[in-house]
């Protein structure tokens, strides 16, 4: 496919380049001079992803996301400021809608969300290496929280206690899909496990190397993330016990 042509498309000189925000809401502040743009903000940011999924986020660049649509580099500055606006838009729809609602209790749907972005981070590993600088902001990312809230509402907690919750199981998703990518193979760790219990200063790691412990949650020759998935699985549910275990403690707790 030939590049195409800038489409003569210009940005207002007097006027303040849109932010994030506004650019993720649909509101943007500057309106726009010439023809009709032959291109849309959601063609690039979609196009973004698609570069960032094949070839990580070290190789996603402005020219690198033009050439993906068939256009100049120019092209793409009328509509975004640089790959840092872009790789923020990227990281507000990468993930998709979240789970719809279910028929299941409050535990099997706030579950099913755990385990839906679990599978986004592991289709898209190229965003558990964006800098998280706060709370999410864009339409997806409230679309997130918002379904989190909607299945923690049968669970007990007040507002407080579940905005708490789905924090927390945010980021033990995020962190433990980042491990299931980033760590080195389960091949080192036995490794450095045998290692370790030669020196004797590890006597309970030593005894689990010894009885077969690490074998039963994970042996070495298996894929690393599907290892780190039923520690994700059984901390979800020892947490969720947990409020369960909060919220009978309190309806029962004396009052006065």
């Amino acid at each position: 496919m030939g590049v195409k042509p800038d489409d003569g498309w210009e940005m207002p000189k007097d006027q303040a380049r849109p932010s994030n925000l506004e650019l993720m809401w649909g509101s943007p502040r500057r309106t726009a001079r010439g023809p009709r743009p032959g291109l849309t903000l959601d063609e690039i940011v979609r196009a973004g992803v698609r570069v960032a999924d094949a070839e990580g986020l070290d190789a996603l660049s402005m020219q690198r996301v033009a050439g993906e649509l068939g256009y100049t580099t120019m092209s793409l500055y009328r509509y975004v400021s640089g790959k840092d606006q872009l790789v923020a838009l990227m990281s507000d729809i990468a993930l998709g809608p979240p789970p719809e609602p279910g028929d299941g209790d409050w535990r099997e749907e706030i579950e099913a969300w755990v385990r839906a972005m679990w599978v986004g981070y592991r289709e898209h590993p190229w965003l558990l290496s964006v800098k998280i600088e706060g709370p999410p902001a864009g339409p997806q990312g409230m679309a997130w929280l918002e379904a989190a809230l909607r299945a923690l509402e049968g669970s007990g907690l007040d507002t407080g206690e579940r905005i708490s919750a789905t924090m927390f199981l945010n980021a033990a998703t995020f962190s433990l899909a980042r491990l299931s990518i980033d760590l080195k193979p389960m091949e080192d760790f036995a490794t450095a496990l045998t290692l370790g219990a030669q020196t004797g200063r590890y006597p309970i790691l030593a005894g689990m190397l010894a009885d077969g412990t690490f074998e039963s949650v994970g042996a070495p020759q298996t894929e690393f993330a599907q290892e780190i998935l039923p520690d994700l699985e059984f901390g979800l549910r020892r947490v969720l016990e947990g409020i369960d275990q909060y919220v009978s403690a309190r309806k029962t707790a004396p009052t006065g």
